[in-house]
């Protein structure tokens, strides 16, 4: 959509913790919490839809393939279940 995936992942991470006054959120530095999402970027063409109905197409997408949260790993196809790692 023409914006960066620096940007993107700066608006999604720091800058989103910040806004929430929780600087221990959005990073990897010591004493974070330490919380974090696997993305992939597929290649393709995508139909993006918004809240009142336009369409844009895009040739990439973010697809989230797990998280870790608390120190355990999370992902769709564990139905809900985390596990250690």
């Amino acid at each position: 959509m023409g914006v960066p995936l620096s940007d993107v992942i700066a608006a999604t991470t720091v800058n989103a913790a910040m806004a929430l006054k929780r600087p221990e959120l959005g990073s990897f530095k010591p004493g974070s919490v330490g919380d974090a999402t696997i993305l992939s970027i597929e290649q393709g063409e995508f139909d993006y839809v918004d809240v009142v109905g336009e369409h844009m197409l895009g040739d990439k997408r973010m697809r989230s393939e797990g998280v870790v949260i608390g120190g355990r790993w999370w992902h769709p196809q564990d139905t809900f279940k985390f596990r250690k790692i």
